[in-house]
């Protein structure tokens, strides 16, 4: 796939003093329509800005953290394939560094692979929320207090559980909540939805790995116990008794511009610190 119009979101606290950023815009203006969101548009000195729900492009460049990202994917008015330059900390969805952006976003302009990730389908009663790039965190609405909650896997019951919450993750999001929870490392290729209990209240409680296609339903238990979900870390909601939650692979994937398969290399670099 070739890009002839770009899209640049940055992230609003972005730290740039070598002013990459402004000289990237003015490269590619040379070679594709662009579209700048506000944040790009103050630091490359342009006052022509583009919302990121406005952003119909054929490439998403991201300058920031994994966090730029997952708030990207949730305003985006069309799947569109991101590459993502590492501005944040960690990045496991940021993979190319500032300093070889502008080489690297030139062989991209002339052509690219896609890669998709599966993404999560999540529903409130009947309510559809985002869909979810790295997990759904079910958690108590007040600190220090647990809950339960009833799990059921394509119908069959799975667990009944009290504890401060549940993480449900990709295998994108393996390497995010799930993994600070005690959840297994998932290569982003395995096919699967990820059950992760937050400070269970039983030693048997454990996590879950389980098959993509699967419906996941987990019901809140205690009525005076509401909790909320939380949907990437961007989108919340308040969950009460009865209240049933359910997550399904979600219909439109994730797109990102493929760079390699490094997914063993970072997880040496980031997570070996």
């Amino acid at each position: 796939m070739r890009a002839r119009s770009v899209g640049i979101i940055t992230r609003i606290d972005v730290k740039d003093p070598k002013g990459h950023i402004p000289s990237m815009v003015k490269k590619l203006s040379y070679k594709a329509k662009l579209f700048l969101d506000p944040v790009t548009a103050s630091l490359a000195g342009t006052g022509e800005a583009t919302e990121i729900d406005e952003m119909y492009a054929d490439l998403i460049l991201i300058f920031g953290g994994d966090g730029t990202i997952l708030r990207s994917l949730q305003l985006l008015p069309k799947p569109t394939p991101i590459l993502g330059i590492n501005m944040g900390e960690v990045g496991f969805l940021t993979v190319v560094d500032p300093e070889t952006a502008l080489y690297v976003i030139d062989d991209v302009l002339e052509g690219f692979e896609v890669v998709e990730r599966a993404r999560l389908a999540v529903k409130l009663n009947e309510f559809e929320l985002p869909c979810a790039m790295n997990e759904a965190v079910i958690i108590t609405a007040r600190p220090a207090k647990i809950s339960e909650f009833k799990i059921y896997v394509d119908g069959k019951f799975m667990e009944d559980l009290r504890a401060d919450g549940v993480v449900i993750a990709t295998p994108t999001g393996s390497t995010a909540y799930a993994m600070s929870a005690g959840g297994p490392i998932v290569d982003p290729r395995v096919d699967g939805m990820i059950i992760v209990p937050l400070a269970p209240y039983k030693l048997s409680a454990r996590p879950w790995v389980v098959p993509g296609n699967s419906i996941v339903k987990l019901e809140l238990m205690r009525e005076e116990k509401e909790s909320m979900v939380v949907v990437d870390g961007q989108y919340t909601s308040n969950v009460k008794k009865n209240d049933v939650l359910t997550f399904t692979r979600c219909e439109t994937p994730a797109l990102f511009v493929k760079f390699g398969d490094k997914f063993y290399d970072l997880v040496r670099e980031k997570l070996g610190r």
